[in-house]
């Protein structure tokens, strides 16, 4: 090891620090890390060794290996030095070197977006950005890696899109993507490897959940009881309600006899206690066959209505991405508290006391909505505006971490909004790479700049 290499791996460590830290400043200022009802799932099903029926396990996993059931506040620390190194990967992919460039850039993120709402929240929502970086990299910015740096990246890929449902149709959407990109720029010849790349962690992890479900639950499919969501969704949007109630008279659907108590809102079916769909129709997993079929009857006899629902549910997501869903209380038995108190008895009083369990957490996020809201139009517009002016200037790589993002916050929106319903957490959970990718072209970087090593310059012209 040179001279120099010690100073320069303790200034690089410094600024990857200094970043994480930035990017967790919620979970401090709450006086314990932000949980979600959820949250106990995830916990749970590692801990107590159980499968739950709407939740993949494999971020359970990542917290049983971060928190080693000495505290809490490890899997957090872990989540912010994972994002703070990915955005480092990122910044050094688009020519920035410098060591203030990461902290910099955290500072921004962690005031101006809600990426630290998530990062400092024991939830798999923060994965959901890194799904679109490492699948980037991945595919455009192989020569900036190392071989470790290629094999860590692959391998957090496979686990950001394993962690969530949502995050398979996103990582293949956006292999598709980056591979019509390279196409456009190199021709087809030059765009199924770099695409082929970027899928893989998504075939990956398509396996990993269906031998999951296979072994756990003797069902070798990639959501077993998925049906019961799209069935909810058609439900609440009108036309799956319309086509029950047309077919009731002739068919022995059990949802025929609780359609005059249906809750108000379709979070309320699938989670209350009191639900219909806990009693009457015997719960999610018992239900999953039914709901099947009533999603096939309600998009054969009104295709067109589920089509116009999922549109208004995308542009409506579109539009909702406010720091602050899932920041009330959560108190038991639908918090974490339980498993906090059985398993990390020393902290269960920190969450007690904590400003989001005292009601106060809430009040304190929503107060920067509006500087969310401007930062995400602003950096919106101007990721737009560059890619319509610059489109032929700027270098291959760059065009394509901006298509992607874009492609991402609007496929994010149909994924969540349509399939699941609209909700502002499922947008802020990705939005912020909008602010992050344009603030560093608006702000006039030279991304990739004439005098860096050659392995740093673009393999094809902008």
């Amino acid at each position: 090891m040179g001279r120099g290499a010690i100073p320069r791996l303790a200034i690089a460590f410094g600024s990857h620090l200094i970043a994480a830290l930035l990017l967790v400043w919620p979970a401090f200022w709450n006086g314990f890390p932000l949980v979600f009802a959820d949250t106990g799932t995830y916990l749970g099903q590692a801990l107590l060794h159980y499968l739950g029926w709407d939740r993949p396990p494999f971020y359970s996993l990542f917290l049983l290996l971060t928190h080693w059931r000495a505290s809490l506040w490890l899997p957090v620390l872990a989540q912010g030095l994972l994002t703070a190194h990915l955005l480092g990967l990122v910044l050094r992919g688009l020519g920035r070197h410098e060591p203030q460039a990461l902290p910099l850039a955290a500072a921004a993120l962690a005031v101006l977006t809600p990426l630290p709402w998530f990062v400092a929240q024991l939830m798999p929502d923060f994965f959901s950005g890194v799904v679109v970086l490492t699948l980037w990299l991945l595919g455009f910015r192989l020569a900036v890696l190392s071989i470790s740096e290629r094999i860590y990246l692959l391998a957090l890929a496979m686990l950001a899109v394993a962690v969530h449902q949502s995050h398979l149709p996103l990582a293949l959407g956006l292999a598709a993507v980056g591979g019509v990109v390279l196409a456009v720029r190199r021709g087809w010849r030059q765009a199924w490897r770099p695409m082929l790349r970027m899928a893989v962690p998504a075939l990956v992890a398509a396996v990993a959940l269906v031998g999951v479900n296979a072994i756990g639950r003797g069902k070798a499919s990639l959501s077993p009881y998925g049906m019961v969501f799209l069935a909810t969704r058609v439900i609440y949007d009108g036309p799956g309600l319309a086509v029950a109630r047309a077919q009731c008279p002739a068919v022995a659907w059990r949802l025929c006899g609780v359609l005059d108590r249906m809750p108000g809102w379709h979070n309320g079916f699938l989670w209350n206690d009191d639900s219909p769909l806990q009693d009457a129709l015997g719960g999610a997993e018992a239900w999953a066959p039914e709901a099947r079929a009533v999603v096939l009857a309600t998009l054969r006899e009104r295709p067109a209505e589920v089509v116009l629902a999922a549109l208004g549910n995308t542009l409506q997501q579109l539009g909702l991405f406010g720091v602050g869903d899932g920041l009330e209380p959560w108190p038991p038995p639908h918090g974490p508290q339980p498993l906090v108190a059985r398993f990390f008895p020393q902290e269960v009083t920190a969450l007690a006391n904590s400003r989001q369990q005292q009601g106060l957490l809430l009040e304190d996020s929503r107060r920067l909505i509006p500087l969310h809201l401007a930062t995400v139009l602003l950096s919106f517009g101007g990721l737009l505006g560059l890619l319509v002016l610059r489109w032929q200037r700027l270098p291959g790589p760059t065009v394509a971490l901006a298509v992607m993002v874009v492609a991402a916050t609007l496929g994010n929106a149909a994924i969540a909004g349509a399939l699941s319903g609209p909700a502002g957490r499922y947008q802020a959970r990705i939005i912020w790479l909008l602010p992050f990718v344009s603030g560093a072209l608006v702000a006039g970087l030279r991304l990739v700049p004439q005098h860096a090593p050659a392995g740093l310059r673009p393999r094809f012209p902008g």
